[in-house]
């Protein structure tokens, strides 16, 4: 797992195929220091150009480039990044490890409830709300269903929880899963999407999100400034969002367990777990979001 810890920009035009003036940001990484961040950023923005140039429609970098998020914590093992928790683009925190497979699992038919659908999202969606008690038949029948993988599957440990629009999936016991062929399996045989399971390969990093979607939450929406900040005043825009939607999420919980079977974790597993668990506020009866 490689989480850039050094982000740069760099910015420049070129001529498009009709003659116009193009304008074109680009961003580069590194592990080590700002200024090898910069000299990426200028690779990538000489490709970018060149691109501009000969007319080429590159597609989106989602999921291979790296993820531009600022590191909040991580853990060592060695010299090797073992946990990281990193805020995503819309403000949440997450976590990324290699020593856990971690899926998540959609349910459709949770995700009006949830608001996570395409039309709400565009008409800013409703705030988590509530549930009655039990779970719903969907939830059951899947969790159901994972039962019996983790009993054809004795030699790994598995741990469910519900998310506000699915299940995520802890799987212990894996060797190497973000890079194996075994991991790769695992995450197709429990409906992890592929967008997902590329992203870990790439990265070599499973994600879990620690706090709730802003848009879930009471009059709350993503935040419009990025990290690396522009200037000082969209640094300090951030940080009023930033305060007011941890302010906000203390009324929320991520996900809460609901079943494991199974060998117990390593020691590496089971310290990632109850990060999880007490940031997630698993054990918590608040609404989820």
């Amino acid at each position: 797992m490689r989480i850039p810890r050094f982000w740069a920009a760099a910015e420049g035009s070129g001529t498009g195929p009709q003659g116009e003036r193009l304008f074109r940001r680009a961003w580069g990484w590194s592990m080590s220091s700002t200024a090898e961040a910069l000299t990426v950023a200028h690779e990538q923005l000489r490709s970018a150009l060149a691109n501009v140039l000969s007319g080429t429609r590159v597609g989106g970098y989602y999921p291979r480039a790296p993820l531009r998020e600022p590191i909040l914590d991580e853990v060592l093992d060695g010299t090797e990044q073992a946990l990281a928790v990193t805020r995503n683009r819309y403000g949440a925190e997450v976590l990324n490890t290699d020593r856990l497979l971690i899926a998540d699992i959609d349910l459709p038919e949770l995700e009006d409830q949830a608001g996570d659908g395409w039309l709400r999202r565009l008409f800013r969606r409703r705030p988590a709300r509530e549930e009655t008690p039990g779970e719903p038949p969907v939830v059951q029948e899947r969790v159901a269903e994972l039962e019996r993988w983790a009993a054809a599957h004795p030699d790994f440990g598995v741990i469910v929880y519900r998310t506000a629009s699915g299940l995520r999936v802890f799987v212990t016991g894996v060797s190497e899963p973000t890079t194996s062929a075994q991991g790769e399996s695992i995450l197709v045989e429990l409906g992890a999407d592929p967008i997902y399971r590329e992203l870990c390969r790439t990265h070599g990093t499973f994600r879990a999100r620690l706090t709730p979607k802003p848009w879930r939450l009471p009059g709350f929406k993503a935040p419009g400034d990025r990290w690396p900040f522009a200037d000082s005043r969209s640094e300090r825009r951030f940080q009023r969002w930033l305060d007011d939607y941890e302010a906000a999420s203390r009324g929320y919980a991520v996900c809460r367990r609901l079943a494991a079977y199974g060998r117990a974790p390593s020691v590496w597993e089971a310290h990632i777990i109850q990060r999880h668990d007490d940031r997630a506020l698993v054990q918590t009866v608040l609404p989820l979001a």
